[in-house]
């Protein structure tokens, strides 16, 4: 049969009289390469089928391109589109390495085995042997393969090809939620001091990151904490089953493409517990729906550090590739108006950088963080050209880390002021919290003052983030007060219904 054709644009892509049974898998092909599996949705009115692109996929379409759709495999729908008028060929490739990417299970662009050189699973699965040893002689924790690095080689005898990293895990000898998470982040500085860089998801998942480049990953490596309470097992981020339908010790060697790595006792106990009694059946678009008792318990008992990172990380690397400006914001100009000479700020959520090279040029000294690695290692290399401006890492979700700013802010022996462009639509409750903690902390030094901007209207982020959304200005003014901090309002953004709002926000005097 004849393929038919198709239309698309930088918000969706259309099958016209498509006859394709909703809930049926579709693959897209972009130059032939397949970039991205989805369910199909119903056929309208007119039987035409729509798919609106991943969130993170959107924001890159530009130029033209040619597609394809397959069902069941073979081509149903084909075409060369034009996304806007820009004159060139669209590649879906990684900034600064041109190493194809997809859309991966969490609609994140990311690499994946498929296509690539044999090379870099065999980097992957040396780096999983090497940390098996490593966390096996320094703290007697037995790693053992978990997720999609066990199902590949249990149901197809391999790695699966679209994956895109290696998943390990542990089972904790605790019970207690506290002993776990102490655990993981004691398990978290042992590493660190065997080199490596790590990001924490939560108190119970921490992910290892290899770098491939100034702004990009060649591959990661996930640790799952996996444990009982109560007579339940606790597969982190996910499973939730009684303890006695998952046998987990004693470990089993297991054939991973080749290798012979450590293995649950019975590998399809485990999966039935993760992806569900129909593991065995190939889903390429398989998403996890966390039972409601489980995703409560993770997230009161471990909690969710990361929210968003990886989307400001895409985010990030997608207007690295389109070559970024610097242009300041609205809130860095009148905070430069407004500060003393030679000041001292603190930029939280600073991006790619521009509010806190402008400040510097101004004369101020800016020590700007974040937790977007891309974004950081951007600015470092195009920004940090002298001693004005300093940019780390730092996530606003964690005590610790705000803690660790507060530190550093100390060691400065200065007044600080605090800088902070939309940051509060970017936060979940807790960063809101553990941020206003350190907020309210700086402030408490005479004459110090923090120059917010926060989105209270409009649209805010894009519609694959969980929490940057415009902000509810009373909330704000609340949870101002909470800490003891009031806000001195400024200019909106323009006529009509302001969108945002710039405050100046100070600490209530007793």
């Amino acid at each position: 049969m004849r393929a038919g054709s198709l239309t698309a644009d930088a918000q969706r892509l259309v099958i016209p009289d498509a006859r394709i049974p909703s809930g049926d898998a579709l693959s897209v092909l972009l130059g032939g390469r397949r970039i991205w599996t989805v369910r199909a949705p119903g056929a309208d009115d007119d039987g035409a089928l729509t798919l609106p692109w991943p969130a993170s996929l959107a924001e890159r379409l530009t130029g033209r391109a040619r597609l394809a759709v397959e069902h069941a495999g073979r081509e149903v729908a084909a075409a060369t589109v034009a996304f806007d008028d820009h004159p060139t060929d669209f590649g879906l490739n990684e900034p600064g390495t041109g190493i194809p990417l997809v859309v991966n299970k969490w609609g994140r662009i990311a690499r994946s085995f498929e296509g690539r050189d044999a090379s870099l699973l065999e980097q992957v699965l040396d780096e999983a042997e090497r940390l098996i040893e490593v966390l096996h002689r320094t703290l007697g924790i037995d790693l053992f393969v978990t997720g999609g690095t066990l199902l590949g080689p249990v149901r197809d005898g391999r790695i699966l090809a679209h994956d895109d990293d290696a998943d390990l895990a542990y089972f904790s000898g605790h019970t207690n939620p506290s002993d776990i998470a102490l655990e993981s982040f004691r398990i978290e500085r042992t590493l660190a001091e065997q080199g490596y860089e790590t990001v924490r998801h939560s108190s119970g998942h921490l992910q290892l990151l290899f770098p491939g480049g100034t702004v990009t990953d060649s591959f990661y490596l996930d640790i799952f904490t996996y444990f009982e309470c109560d007579g339940w097992f606790y597969g982190t981020f996910h499973a939730r089953e009684r303890a006695d339908t998952v046998t987990l010790h004693p470990l089993k060697p297991l054939s991973v493409n080749g290798r012979m790595l450590p293995g649950p006792a019975e590998p399809a106990q485990l999966l039935t517990a993760i992806y569900g009694p129909s593991w065995a059946v190939p889903d390429p678009t398989f998403t996890f729906a966390t039972p409601p008792a489980a995703f409560r318990r993770y997230y009161w008992w471990l909690n969710h550090f990361d929210v968003d990172r990886e989307n400001w990380e895409d985010h990030h690397r997608a207007e690295i590739e389109a070559g970024p400006g610097i242009t300041p914001s609205d809130l860095a100009v009148s905070a430069a108006q407004q500060l003393p000479p030679s000041s001292t700020v603190l930029d939280l959520g600073c991006g790619l950088g521009a509010d806190a090279r402008y400040l510097a040029d101004r004369g101020h000294r800016v020590l700007a963080v974040d937790y977007s690695r891309p974004a950081l290692a951007w600015a470092k290399e195009h920004l940090a050209h002298d001693d004005g401006v300093r940019f780390e890492r730092a996530n606003l979700t964690m005590a610790r880390h705000a803690l660790h700013l507060r530190k550093r802010c100390a060691e400065l022996d200065t007044t600080v002021h605090v800088h902070a462009n939309h940051l509060f639509n970017a936060l979940n409750p807790l960063g809101w919290d553990t941020t206003l903690m350190l907020v309210k902390h700086l402030l408490a030094a005479p004459g110090s003052t923090a120059f917010l901007e926060v989105g209270v209207a409009g649209a805010e982020g894009s519609a694959s983030w969980m929490e940057y959304q415009p902000v509810d200005w009373t909330r704000f003014q609340e949870q101002l007060h909470r800490y003891s901090l009031s806000a001195e309002e400024q200019d909106d953004d323009g006529a009509g219904e302001a969108t945002s709002r710039r405050v100046l926000v100070r600490r209530e005097r007793a």
